[in-house]
Order: structure tokens, then C-alpha cells, then sequence
């Protein structure tokens, strides 16, 4: 199993992440939890896990400077910040500690289980002669059809960037090298949706995963540009019109949906 600690002020954002840690089929067990960086760097010298999540607004020594003690410390310890804050220069200073990801909070519990999937897949590369040990359960696909390559790697890029507002057919597209309208006909053959429903479904479902999760207490605005939407208006309106209720509507009493949604 690969070891890991959580470093986060807030005890309500520590418990979820557990949670959902040990929810998930990846190899990883939560050894250690602290509060502020003084307590985590003991920690973390103690136990030397192989991964660490640190937020960034800590008292007395922020998340960047204690990643900056670890590098000295403790350099094998693989980095993910859980950060609130989108912020350029946060970003920039964790690509330079060489943080294996920033991630902003609050995290929809099928974003962590890729997260994880990936540092599964780093740390067997880093630490080949580990034992691997595999949980019982098995993660869902997020792609469960049959089609082409080119298909799945669509849908794979709309999965890592349906936060991005200016998401449409025509970039996808472009980056693929293909033409739009071959593509909407190929998603709509293979997947039964087109770009747009496809892109929807998954923006409402992640939005329905955060509603549910009583430690995000998120703010519609911004769950909106959570999920890729400008307007809090038009995300409720689209959110009403797929759900049947509205965002706060749907966060006081969720109701059982057969969600649409690819992921």
C-alpha cells in the first residue's frame, strides 16, 4: 500500500479527503493527518509516506514553504496540493517544487479517483520492486463504450478540462485535426450524445457530486465556474432542466436521478 498524510487546517476538509481515499480501489492508506506544517514536517520525517496532500493556507508556516522544508527533509515524498485559492503565482511556485499536482478544493470525489490513479501509476514506475496491493472494489471506466481510439481520447480531454468555460467542438476538434461536424456525428453514433449533451452530462454530474458532499458547503456561483459555466444563472437553468430541481434545491434534499452523465 502506499502511505500517504493529509495536511489541511480544517478537520471537516481532512475527514472527507479519508474518506474518500479509503472509498476508493487505489492502493493508498491514510497513516497520518495534521493540522498545521510544524505538525505534518514531524510527521512526516517520522513515518516517511510516499505521498502528501498539503493545502496552501496554513497558520503560522503556509503549505509552499513547508513543501520547500520537505524538498530538504524529505525529497522522496511525492507532493499534491489542495489549494482554494486558482491562483497564477500559487501555481507557478508549485510547478517549481515540483508538486506532482495542484488541485482546487473542493475536489468532485471522481477527479480524486483519477488523481490517484495517476500517483498509482507514478509510484509503481518510481518504486518498481513494490509488492502491489489492489483493493477488492474496481473503479468504474470512465469511457464504458466500445468506440474508436479517436473517440476515447475525446472524451478523455472533455474529462480533464470540463472546468474550462471556453470548451467547444470546434477546439476539440482542432486539436484533434479533424472536422467538427465529423466529430459530432462520430460521438453521436458511438455515444448516443452529442459533444454538447456529452459535455453537459459530465458537468452536471460532477456538479451533483460536490451538491452532495456536506464538507464542500460550496457557493452556487461558484460551483458554477467550478464546472465550466460563466453564469450561475444559466448553470441552475441547465441544472433544473437535466436534475429537476435546482442546485440548492437539489443540496438540501438530492433525489435518486438515472444520470446521463459519462463519467
Amino acid at each position: 500500500m502506499w502511505k500517504l498524510v493529509i495536511v489541511d487546517d480544517e478537520k471537516i476538509i481532512r475527514k472527507g479527503l479519508l474518506q474518500y481515499i479509503e472509498d476508493s480501489s487505489y492502493p493508498f492508506e491514510v497513516i497520518g493527518e495534521a493540522k498545521s506544517a510544524g505538525e505534518a514536517l514531524a510527521q512526516l520525517e517520522e513515518t516517511l509516506p510516499h505521498v502528501c496532500f498539503v493545502d496552501i493556507n496554513m497558520p503560522n508556516m503556509n503549505g509552499l514553504d513547508m513543501i520547500s522544508c520537505m524538498r530538504e527533509r524529505c525529497p522522496q515524498v511525492e507532493v499534491v496540493i489542495i489549494s482554494g485559492y486558482d491562483n497564477f503565482e500559487y501555481a507557478r511556485q508549485a510547478v517549481q517544487l515540483r508538486a506532482f499536482d495542484y488541485v482546487l478544493k473542493p475536489v468532485p470525489k471522481s477527479d480524486l479517483n483519477k488523481l490517484l490513479h495517476r500517483l498509482d501509476e507514478h509510484l509503481q514506475a518510481k518504486y518498481p520492486d513494490q509488492p502491489r496491493e489492489d483493493k477488492a472494489k474496481e473503479e468504474k471506466p470512465a469511457f464504458t463504450g466500445d468506440g474508436t481510439v479517436l473517440v476515447r481520447k475525446v472524451t478523455e480531454y472533455i474529462e480533464d478540462h470540463y472546468q474550462d468555460p471556453e470548451l467547444s467542438i470546434q477546439r476539440v476538434a482542432a486539436l484533434f485535426h479533424i472536422n467538427a461536424t465529423y466529430l459530432s456525428k462520430r460521438m453521436k453514433q458511438e455515444l448516443g450524445s452529442s459533444f454538447l449533451d456529452y459535455v453537459t452530462a459530465l458537468r452536471i454530474a460532477k456538479a451533483m457530486e460536490l451538491l452532495e458532499d456536506a464538507a464542500s458547503n460550496i457557493k452556487i456561483g461558484d460551483l458554477a465556474i467550478k464546472v465550466g459555466y460563466k453564469s450561475p444563472y444559466y448553470f441552475s437553468r441547465v441544472f433544473k432542466n437535466r436534475v429537476g430541481q435546482s442546485p440548492l434545491e437539489y443540496k438540501q434534499h438530492p433525489i435518486s436521478l438515472a444520470s446521463e452523465s459519462p463519467s
